[in-house]
């Protein structure tokens, strides 16, 4: 089987300013050069071969779909979502640790796409975390409850 490697996600948004926003304050990603595409956009460095395009085009998001991002600065990314109150927990649940000991949390960027935050292994938790009522207190998986539907897709209205 090749090796395949991610270079980019793409993404719409409906306000792109709102999202430069959210990804360099909210999240900590780096602005790239962006060429001219005949509307606007912005790419945001990940690392130094992948991206993250975001085209100012009105579009839907899906509602559990996300993409993740793994951070070595996890504490870092989750005390700023949580004072941006974008931390979502309907979609996947609480910010929790995982069974293999990654943490791994769920955000909102304004135009509703959901983006999942994952701690590298091994990276340094705060005991203190786990009191936060956004936070699941017990390892383990999301599980949904069979009498619960599985989500839904859902139109932003810029």
């Amino acid at each position: 089987m090749p090796d395949f490697h991610l270079q980019h996600i793409n993404i719409s948004v409906a306000n792109l300013d709102a999202v430069i926003d959210f990804y360099t304050e909210v999240i900590g990603l780096g602005l790239d050069p962006t060429p001219d595409q005949g509307f606007r956009g912005q790419f945001f460095r990940i690392n130094d071969t992948q991206q993250i395009h975001m085209n100012e085009i009105d579009d839907d998001y899906a509602y559990r779909g996300h993409f993740c991002l793994e951070v070595e600065y996890f504490m870092g990314v989750f005390t700023r979502a949580k004072a941006a109150g974008v931390i979502d927990t309907e979609a996947w649940g609480r910010v929790r640790r995982l069974p293999r000991g990654t943490m791994q949390m769920f955000l909102r960027d304004p135009h509703g796409n959901l983006v999942e935050i994952a701690s590298v292994l091994g990276a340094e938790i705060p005991a203190a975390l786990f009191d936060d009522e956004l936070v699941e207190p017990d390892p383990g998986l999301y599980k949904i409850p069979p009498e619960t539907g599985v989500g839904g897709h859902h139109a932003v209205n810029a």
